[in-house]
């Protein structure tokens, strides 16, 4: 499959859904803030690709961005949406 990456979360993911797999990352750095809202933006979309049957990670710990903790409402992640198998190899690129 091919993806087309616009820079936004949610065209991204759309098409992700529509071509019936793709991973969508938005990690952090030092320099550069992560900018997804878990309250807001992280924790609807991943509700989504979720029941779709796809898996979603936090970058920093190996687990699901619906089990972070909302302590902030301005709480930012960076995140991996995507098919089991792209998150997968994800969490095993960051994780091991």
């Amino acid at each position: 499959y091919t993806l087309r990456y616009s820079g936004g979360m949610v065209p991204d993911v759309y098409h992700m859904f529509a071509k019936s797999g793709g991973v969508f990352s938005n990690v952090s750095s030092e320099k550069a803030r992560a900018k997804l809202r878990l309250l807001y933006e992280v924790a609807a979309i991943g509700l989504m690709v979720e029941c779709a049957d796809g898996a979603t990670t936090h970058e920093f710990e190996d687990i699901s961005v619906l089990d972070v903790e909302i302590d902030d409402l301005d709480k930012r992640l960076g995140v991996c949406f995507g098919s089991k198998d792209e998150v997968a190899k994800y969490r095993k690129f960051m994780f091991e």
